[in-house]
């Protein structure tokens, strides 16, 4: 919910990966990571730290988000810490509206807290991509609404993988997995890993 995604920290989704590749890691003889959007940045996060897996896909990771919103989040969040420590809660914004593409899925708001979490997540990430040496694909939809497709082209140029690949597909949304033409970006996805397993 909304609500619990306020008060967690990256550092507690970052464990929480942790926690699924040690299972999958003595589970399997052969771990692909990856993720879509934050899950994509979760996926990075990991493979800079681990060495144990064949490959690595990332859907859509949020270098930077598009919103203009999301530029003042570092400054709402701090100003919401300040009024709570205050007792000022009154004088606080917690979320902000959001739209989604689909909103079976997606949060109708997000707490100002968790875009700043995913935020910090990402610019700690930011190092650590040079450390990522297996093989890597990102895929990004070219006029994506919420994630910057330049920015995740900048991330893919400082992956330190001598191995990796870069599909930039042709959509206008956010959510490639879903919609028309997913066919394309499952198969896309589908002959990178092949490779590796």
């Amino acid at each position: 919910s909304p609500e619990n995604l306020a008060e967690v920290s990256y550092e507690e989704w970052v464990e929480s990966v942790e926690e699924a590749y040690v299972v999958l890691r003595h589970s399997c003889k052969k771990l692909i990571i990856g993720g879509f959007s934050t899950g994509a940045g979760l996926a990075l996060e990991l493979a800079g730290r681990v060495d144990d897996y064949q490959a690595l896909f990332a859907v859509a990771p949020p270098k930077r988000l598009k919103d203009m919103g999301a530029y003042f989040v570092p400054a709402i969040d701090t100003w919401n810490a300040v009024m709570k420590k205050l007792r000022l809660e009154a004088g606080t914004k917690e979320f902000i509206e959001n739209h989604p593409e689909n909103p079976h899925i997606n949060y109708v708001r997000n707490p100002i807290s968790g875009i700043r979490q995913l935020e910090k997540l990402m610019d700690q990430l930011s190092p650590k991509l040079k450390e990522i040496k297996k093989p890597v694909l990102v895929v990004q939809s070219r006029k994506d609404p919420v994630v910057s497709p330049r920015g995740t082209q900048k991330l893919f140029e400082k992956l330190g993988s001598k191995i990796k690949e870069y599909y930039l597909f042709d959509f206008d949304r956010h959510g490639i997995l879903l919609g028309k033409g997913k066919t394309r970006v499952f198969q896309a996805i589908e002959n990178f890993i092949r490779q590796w397993v």
